[in-house]
């Protein structure tokens, strides 16, 4: 599978995975920084990387559908 899905898998038991994944968006999360006050840019770009820790953390990688169920629908 990709690279993110084994990444995620990972990071259900190793908090090791969960930084390598922060990192992985790192470059987007400071891009949207830049639409934001540079006073406010600290404190969002910790509450999205908190965020995405707590959605890694909460998926759930048994309901992830594959291609014939798509094909069902």
């Amino acid at each position: 599978m990709g690279i993110l899905y084994d990444l995620v898998k990972e990071a259900k038991g190793n908090t090791e995975y969960e930084t390598k994944i922060i990192r992985r968006f790192e470059p987007k999360i400071r891009k949207s920084l830049y639409l934001t006050r540079l006073e406010n840019r600290d404190d969002l770009e910790q509450e999205l990387k908190i965020k995405l820790i707590r959605y890694v953390r909460d998926y759930s990688l048994e309901n992830v559908p594959g291609l014939f169920d798509e094909k069902k629908q």
